[in-house]
């Protein structure tokens, strides 16, 4: 079986194991832990995934990873708040202009909101997002109403109006 096997030089395993001995989040010990195993240790790729609880595949990414970006791929943060259009001071920013109107008393659409924000981004944008956008930044569906649900009824009113 022709298997590949990583290298790893003397300052790479120190400098996985020190990383070891600092505090670290469980799904980032676990990378760690396989880089580890791979390095120091010897093992393969599927003992090293048996160990760690990854599949074998994950941990030669890991490993090719590190290899390639160094530990600050496996260590740092890799995501940034999931697919946001905006920071949330751009997203308060936009929704400023609406804010002023609705306080002015005009009636704001979300379609409105949905195509402006299209537009400030510059690609099509789902309805959900700006709903989302929307809650996040605590706003509510306010609309006004024909007349008050206790009202009497036209009936009731003039015969109030005979009687009195």
């Amino acid at each position: 079986m022709n298997v590949k096997k990583a290298s790893f030089t003397d300052e790479q395993r120190k400098e996985i194991q020190g990383a070891l001995k600092r505090p670290q989040t469980p799904h980032v010990y676990k990378r760690l832990m396989a880089l580890k195993l791979k390095a120091v240790d010897g093992l393969r790729s599927d003992e090293t995934g048996a160990y760690v609880g990854l599949h074998k595949s994950s941990v030669n990414l890991i490993v090719r990873r590190y290899q390639e970006q160094g530990i600050a791929a496996i260590i740092e943060k890799r995501h940034n708040h999931g697919n946001r259009y905006m920071s949330y001071e751009e997203e308060k920013a936009f929704l400023q202009g609406f804010f002023e109107r609705s306080e002015a008393g005009q009636i704001i659409e979300v379609k409105e909101i949905h195509l402006a924000f299209q537009e400030a981004v510059g690609h099509p944008v789902t309805l959900s997002a700006i709903y989302y956008l929307l809650k996040k930044h605590e706003w509510r569906k306010i609309m006004p109403r024909s007349r008050h649900p206790k009202k009497a009824s036209p009936e009731a009113i003039e015969a109030y109006k005979k009687n009195n």
